[in-house]
C-alpha cells in the first residue's frame, strides 16, 4: 500500500464527496439535523482546510496499491509528534479485503519517518466496521461520549 500525496485533480472530487459523507454521518449520529448538516459540514471543511491541499500541517493522501490502482484516501493533521486522522476511506468495492489494515500500517510507517509518536482519530459509534478495524490495529479508546434519547 502506497501513500501518494493527493493532487488537486483528486482533491476536488474528494472534498465534495467527503463533505456529503461527513454530513450524513453527523445526521446518522443525531448530532446535526438533516436541514443544516450540509452547510455545517461545508463550514467545517472550510475551517479545517482553508488553503485546501496547501493548508499547513495537513496531509491528504490517495491510497494506491502497488500496481497503481487508487482504492481510497486518508487525511492527517500533524502537530509536533502527534497526528490525527480526520478522514479515512476505502472504496466500497475494496472493503473487507484487508486494505484498511494495509493502509493503517502504511500510515504508521510514514508517521515514523515524520517523528510522530501517536496517531488519534474519531470514529462514529454507528460505524462498527471501522471501530473494529481500529481496535485490531491497536487503537484504544481515550474518550467515550454517550447519549440517551428521552422518549416523548
Amino acid at each position: 500500500m502506497n501513500l501518494i500525496p493527493m493532487t488537486q485533480e483528486i482533491y476536488d472530487p474528494y472534498l465534495s464527496q467527503a463533505i456529503v459523507a461527513y454530513a450524513e454521518d453527523k445526521v446518522q449520529a443525531k448530532t446535526w439535523a438533516q436541514e443544516e448538516a450540509l452547510a455545517l459540514s461545508t463550514a467545517s471543511f472550510a475551517e479545517l482546510l482553508p488553503a485546501g491541499l496547501a493548508t499547513p500541517n495537513h496531509f491528504l493522501f490517495s491510497l494506491q496499491l502497488d500496481e497503481g490502482q487508487t482504492i481510497g484516501s486518508i487525511w492527517l493533521f500533524v502537530e509536533d509528534t502527534q497526528a490525527f486522522i480526520y478522514d479515512f476511506e476505502i472504496t466500497v468495492t475494496k472493503r473487507g479485503q484487508g486494505y484498511g489494515k494495509q493502509a493503517l500500517k502504511a500510515v504508521d510507517q510514514w508517521a515514523a519517518t515524520q517523528g510522530i509518536t501517536d496517531i488519534g482519530l474519531h470514529v462514529f459509534a454507528h460505524n462498527q466496521t471501522a471501530y473494529h478495524l481500529y481496535k485490531k490495529m491497536g487503537y484504544i479508546e481515550t474518550d467515550i461520549s454517550m447519549t440517551h434519547r428521552v422518549k416523548d
